[in-house]
């Protein structure tokens, strides 16, 4: 049975009756050609079917699903598993010895990687051969290499014959026979003399240069080990993702022919840049248990959301195609900006109006945003719907080093769409002062950094002063709405060409957690009246409603 499951996959892959993206089809082309040449002296490596089923039918037999609906079961790899697996453990050298030392394995979330990572560091720490075997679980924070180690600790548990043979302990699993244990890894902490024979990697998109280290550290004390394995996986990672994009595009040189390495396995599933996205037939390229621990309905939902903006397209593509994604994606289609131009309303009419401030420095634009939220009926569950309006205002010091008389400001200063002031600050104490409490608001959002003292002095003129520090945490949710409310024509804005350049700019800062801040391109290009609007904005879809239904007073 085991034997069949990993022919009939390689089969079907090479017939195209299994749907493979390019990297896969390379990779098993790659097999199929190695064991036409197996044997010679060009090529001193030959593939065990015996020892591939061994290993294949040791899943089922050892392991049992410990989560969702299937577990307790018996762990049957899928085919893209037992793949792997059976090429791990089949292709032997000329000692006798596993071929490969190195395997990279990327595909979309929920696919079963971790299972799989976990299933191999017990092999690896217990039925491989090795006395007093390391096999260690690494990521860049001990919590994410912690989730590996925790599902190798529920398995042995969930396995009476694994339970006799290791003693689970909550910082290491030891194997008393062979002395060996498998024990997770954080790069938080410094670690030195390590001797690993497996090293198992978990979501290297995560790793940055700070990591580097950590990555030689636990990747380079292998010398002594005669098989040791260090087994990477990973969904797609960003451009400025740097050592996930050299093992990803190591691993693509290997399967092109470009890079040649006979003891490394890579397995890359993803969509093809020509794909749709959205394209059902095309999402088992990267999900290829789609069906089995991934449910289609599930997927169905995020390529929904995936078409609502280009943030949740990103999202769909990064973490479902498996593709790789900018992290400073352009933030609004100033076409679709555009047509939120229109006249403004009454705002004495506004549920709330709220204010935003975003000082810059001295050779910055300074920006004032005013923004009105509107009740905009019902939803089909009775929760009161919003529009929102904004207006902004634009300031310079008088004393910049900037030359005023270029492009763009020239222009923004003859439309008096840009003030040039002596001193930011103090516009942005009498501006708010006056005009804010003829728009009946009184709520100020600031950042603390460039300006608490302002901040202190409109306090003291009765106005609630809030502070909004530039993080993902505090600015992720107003600028997906913002964003959001672009799409659907749900912010007006007068047509202000200052806050459209601002807007025009703005790029989108995505880290690893997937929030979103607002960024600019470069430090010529400005994105300040955008800040102040986010911030305003914020303060305004988080004000409280207004009561509805008649008020008696007895």
């Amino acid at each position: 049975m085991s034997n069949e499951l990993f022919d009939s996959y390689v089969r079907g892959v090479i017939d195209g009756e299994i749907v493979v993206g390019r990297w896969v089809r390379l990779a098993v082309e790659r097999h199929v050609s190695d064991v036409e040449k197996q044997g010679t002296n060009e090529f001193p490596y030959t593939f065990d079917p015996h020892k591939a089923s061994q290993a294949i039918d040791a899943f089922p037999a050892m392991f049992r699903h410990t989560v969702g609906a299937y577990a307790d079961k018996p762990f049957e790899l899928t085919p893209w598993q037992a793949y792997i697996v059976g090429s791990l453990w089949g292709w032997r050298d000329d000692r006798g010895l596993r071929r490969f030392n190195r395997c990279y394995v990327t595909l979309g979330r929920k696919n079963g990687k971790s299972t799989l990572a976990a299933g191999i560091a017990i092999l690896m720490a217990a039925f491989d051969g090795e006395q007093q075997a390391q096999v260690y679980c690494g990521a860049t924070k001990l919590d994410q290499a912690k989730i590996i180690f925790q599902e190798c600790h529920r398995m042995i548990g969930a396995s009476p014959f694994l339970r006799e043979q290791f003693d689970r302990r909550v910082v290491r699993i030891i194997h008393d026979k062979t002395n060996s244990y498998i024990q997770a890894l954080g790069s938080d902490k410094s670690w030195d003399g390590l001797n690993p024979s497996c090293v198992i990697l978990d979501e290297l998109h995560a790793f940055k240069e700070l990591h580097r280290n950590f990555l030689d550290t636990i990747t380079t004390g292998s010398a002594s080990r005669l098989q040791p394995l260090r087994f990477t996986i990973t969904t797609a990672g960003a451009t400025n993702s740097h050592i996930w994009i050299e093992e990803e595009t190591l691993a693509k040189q290997l399967l092109e022919g470009k890079y040649e390495e006979e003891r490394y396995l890579a397995y890359i599933a993803q969509l093809d840049d020509d794909d749709d996205l959205f394209e059902e037939s095309n999402w088992y390229k990267s999900m290829p248990n789609l069906g089995i621990s991934v449910s289609p309905e599930y997927i169905r939902e995020q390529a929904t959301e995936g078409k609502t903006s280009k943030i949740a397209e990103n999202k769909f593509k990064r973490y479902f195609a498996n593709q790789m994604v900018s992290p400073n994606e352009a933030a609004i289609d100033l076409t679709k900006w555009d047509s939120c131009e229109g006249e403004l309303c009454d705002w004495n009419g506004a549920d709330v109006v709220t204010c935003g401030i975003d000082a810059g420095g001295r050779n910055d634009l300074g920006a004032i945003a005013y923004c009105a939220r509107f009740p905009d009926g019902e939803n089909e569950d009775g929760e009161r719907q919003y529009r929102y309006e904004v207006i902004t205002k634009a300031y310079m010091d008088s004393d910049t080093s900037r030359n005023l008389k270029e492009m763009p400001f020239l222009q923004f200063i003859d439309s008096g769409e840009l003030e040039v002031v002596p001193y930011v600050h103090n516009s942005f104490y009498e501006e708010i002062k006056n005009e804010l409490p003829k728009m009946n608001g009184r709520q100020v959002g600031f950042d603390p950094w460039s300006t608490q003292q302002l901040a202190e002095q409109l306090d003291q003129e009765g106005f609630q002063c809030i502070m909004v520090q530039q993080s993902r945490h505090k600015l992720h949710e107003p600028t997906t709405l913002l964003i959001d409310l672009v799409e659907k024509r749900k912010i007006k804005h007068n047509g202000n060409r200052i806050l459209r350049w601002c807007v025009g700019n703005m790029v989108l800062s995505i880290d690893n957690a997937n929030r979103i801040m607002p960024d600019k391109k470069n430090s010529a290009e400005k994105i300040d009246c955008a800040a102040a609007t986010i911030i305003a904005l914020k303060l305004a879809s988080l004000a409280p409603e207004r009561p509805r239904g008649p008020m008696f007073i007895s």
